[in-house]
């Protein structure tokens, strides 16, 4: 068989940070040695990833995953070859001994130092009544009896020898950084070590700019990896230790000057977790809350909801590439008309930008952004979201001359995501203008509009008209938490149990337009809470339908750690703030949903990154005015964080959540229709809830590590341009694996 065009590249992840000015590189969307090559894409008709793991009934198994590619493509010729079928064969020894005991000692192992062992006597106490076999193990006792490179892998060993000698299923890291004030996160590439209770492994994956990411401004010199503690064996059941090479350094993927560790098959083999605690206080407040949350019985009022918050993640707008062909029309006042329609037949405002044709001047082209005044945006913005449909012209702007030069560039910023759908580029060349800007219906699941495009002359004579129709543009966090299905593939909602109330959140039904949204929401008790969009570790934010006028002028605050900045701290110095810009200044703090407590899932860059604390945060601010400081990649921004988002969820004694998931790096995001099926920070936190509603998962930690399991088997943890091993190396738990959701009857 043989097509006639291209068959149309894969889209491209993106950062779901909320840096505003983050700057982007041009990437060519096609990779031009697959598009040239006249040798069949894949060039495999199959492949097989081989990994050891446990399995959904705890048993350690050897996992095989095939990968049949039942088309293939031949780019220079055209040519797609199909099949239509595929039989497997898998040939396999069984082992005749097993390195792990037929009945377990110790169910659940905790790790701590020494100083938190009395505060953690209940929980231990708490676990074996409950017919969870518990003990601790001190951070001390493991440096004395076991060897390795560091303290990490010396902990690693001992996690590998309870299992082979207890038994052991789950294991629980309880410590974190040693102060909120300065505490010292790194102490090498690999290693965090003096400044923790316990220990954490760094990854040393570079980012691809491919994602895209300016190489030299944005990327994650490698991320805590507390999966590095769960994955103990790779094929055959050897001992993993993250350094194929032995050149020192650990799971290094696409690191400059040093060679990728390969042969790492990711799964982990035991259910490991973390409660980052970093003092006494603390480890008390998280005790408490797991010890009543399992033995009170669940009231199905509150813990049978789900509460989702979300907005638009990514500027996916199609290119209108509309040609207005100047050439034949005299000079000339014009005005040119927009105004877009949705499949319901309810249109917007007209918008209109007035040109001149002027065949003796110098052509002015100049780009626009503006639809965050469009009369409808602007009243949705003061009232609530959803509004009109919205139509913009950016390409040409109020006043611009179409002259006798030829004009062409890329703007060089306020075009979100312009690099990957190319909607924002001007172009005025041999006197033909393409008209380019965005059509959308910010409404929940208002993914479809149609664009009219008019042009009149200075008699009102109409003289160009031609539509877009259907144009697509997805809401991504909302379609990630929602109950629609996408390619095959739904949102969280569209997987949990019927009986759970759905309590949405989201900037395009109004229902998020601020913090006091999500603390109500929270406040009101759930089961389950999910965040999908941008963030850092002091906040989580995402955007209004559409992304009026770019991300600035879009960006809608959920919730934040705090608002002790050195930006209001300067600002209330020169007077361009005041003291409200500082209060309060912990808004998380005011939760106070009690006992009421939700498992949370928070989706976006640097949530659950637990190695931050004041005055780094702080720094860092410094480093943006002096960048000769260097990046301490805190990414705090100038905030004064003493905990990262995610933990201070936990942490809080007067609700907040019971546990949480997510990134300790910048997380990805696909942006458009791909936005359930192609992996990254969509996927895995989907699949969490998947797992619970559809695959009846009631252990935390199962829940988690079939998570992780499913995201393997999926996708190809040996491609680091398309985002997959950090994903899922950065996706942590903070929380209690054994815990059992909804608590004990």
């Amino acid at each position: 068989q043989y097509i006639n065009s291209y068959v149309k590249p894969g889209s491209h992840m993106l950062p779901l940070s909320i840096n505003k000015e983050m700057q982007q590189t041009s990437v060519e969307q096609m990779d031009m040695s697959v598009y040239t090559s006249d040798t069949p894409f894949p060039d495999n008709e199959y492949a097989v990833k081989i990994g050891s793991g446990i399995n959904d009934n705890h048993e350690h198994v050897t996992f095989v995953t095939v990968e049949w590619y039942p088309v293939q493509y031949i780019p220079t010729t055209g040519e797609l070859i199909t099949y239509n079928n595929a039989e497997i064969d898998v040939s396999y020894k069984q082992s005749q001994q097993s390195p792990f005991p037929e009945t377990s000692t110790y169910d659940l192992v905790i790790i701590a130092p020494n100083e938190f062992s009395t505060a953690l006597q209940p929980l231990i106490d708490h676990k074996n009544n409950r017919g969870i076999e518990t003990t601790l193990k001190t951070t001390e006792g493991i440096y004395a009896e076991y060897d390795g490179i560091d303290e990490a892998e010396q902990i690693k060993y001992f996690i590998k020898d309870a299992v082979e000698t207890w038994g052991t299923s789950y294991v629980l890291l309880i410590g974190g950084l040693k102060s909120t004030v300065y505490a010292k996160p790194r102490d090498n590439m690999n290693l965090g070590a003096s400044g923790w209770h316990v220990p954490v492994r760094y990854t040393n994956m570079y980012d691809d700019p491919a994602f895209p990411l300016a190489e030299d401004s944005l990327h994650d010199p490698g991320v805590i990896s507390d999966l590095y503690y769960a994955d103990l064996y790779k094929e055959g059941g050897i001992f993993t230790d993250w350094d194929s090479n032995n050149d020192g350094v650990y799971l290094a993927m696409g690191k400059p000057g040093v060679d990728d560790d390969e042969n790492i098959d990711f799964y982990p083999d035991v259910s490991l977790s973390r409660l980052a605690c970093r003092n006494i206080e603390e480890v008390n407040t998280v005790v408490n809350k797991i010890i009543t949350y399992e033995n009170t019985p669940i009231d199905p009022s509150w813990f049978e909801k789900m509460i989702v918050v979300s907005g638009d993640g990514f500027l996916d707008q199609e290119d209108l590439n509309i040609k207005w062909d100047t050439t034949e029309i005299p000079d000339d006042d014009y005005t040119i008309y927009a105004q877009s329609f949705n499949p319901e037949g309810e249109h917007g405002y007209i918008t209109n930008v007035n040109v001149t044709k002027d065949k003796d001047a110098e052509s002015k082209i100049t780009y626009s952004h503006n639809d965050h005044l469009n009369p409808a945006i602007k009243d949705a913005f003061t009232t609530s979201f959803p509004t009109d449909p919205v139509a913009e012209i950016v390409s040409v702007s109020e006043g611009d001359i179409l002259g006798n030069t030829d004009i062409s560039f890329d703007p060089p910023s306020n075009d979100y995501c312009n690099e990957f759908f190319f909607w924002a580029n001007v172009s005025y060349v041999d006197e033909v203008l393409t008209i380019r800007g965005k059509s959308y219906d910010p409404k929940p699941y208002g993914n479809l509009s149609s664009i009219h495009i008019w042009i009149k002359d200075s008699d009102g004579n109409t003289v160009f008209s031609e539509w877009r129709n259907n144009t697509e543009m997805y809401y991504e966090g909302e379609w990630t938490t929602g109950e629609k299905a996408l390619l095959g593939r739904g949102g969280a909602l569209y997987y949990m149990p019927e009986e759970f109330e759905k309590e949405i959140l989201w900037t395009s039904n109004g229902e998020l337009q601020g913090t006091d949204d999500v603390l109500s929401a929270i406040n009101g008790g759930s089961g389950f809470l999910f965040f999908s969009g941008h963030g850092s570790p002091n906040v989580w934010a995402d955007q209004y339908p559409g992304i009026p006028g770019d991300r600035a002028h879009s960006s809608v605050t959920g919730m934040e750690v705090t608002k002790l900045s050195l930006w209001n701290v300067l600002g209330l110095l020169t007077g361009s703030r005041n003291l409200d810009d500082l209060t309060p200044m912990y808004p998380m703090d005011l939760l106070s949903n009690g006992e009421k407590l939700p498992i949370a899932v928070v989706g976006g860059c640097h949530n659950s990154q637990f190695n931050v604390s004041m005055i780094p945060g702080v720094r860092e601010g410094l480093e943006i005015l002096f960048p000769s400081i260097g990046h301490s990649s805190m990414w705090c921004h100038g905030y004064a964080v003493p905990e990262t988002f995610s933990w201070r969820l936990i942490q809080n004694p007067n609700g907040g959540a019971i546990a949480s998931m997510g990134n300790t790096g910048l997380g990805y995001g696909m942006p458009g229709k791909e936005l359930t099926t192609g992996g990254g920070d969509s996927w895995i936190t989907i699949e969490f809830f998947r797992q619970y509603g559809e695959q009846g998962q009631e252990i935390l930690g199962d829940t988690y590590r079939q998570t992780l399991n499913s995201y393997i088997d999926t996708f190809d943890m040996t491609d680091l341009s398309a985002g997959h091993p950090k994903t899922i190396t950065q996706w942590v738990l903070l929380g209690d694996p054994t815990l059992k959701i909804g608590g004990y009857e």
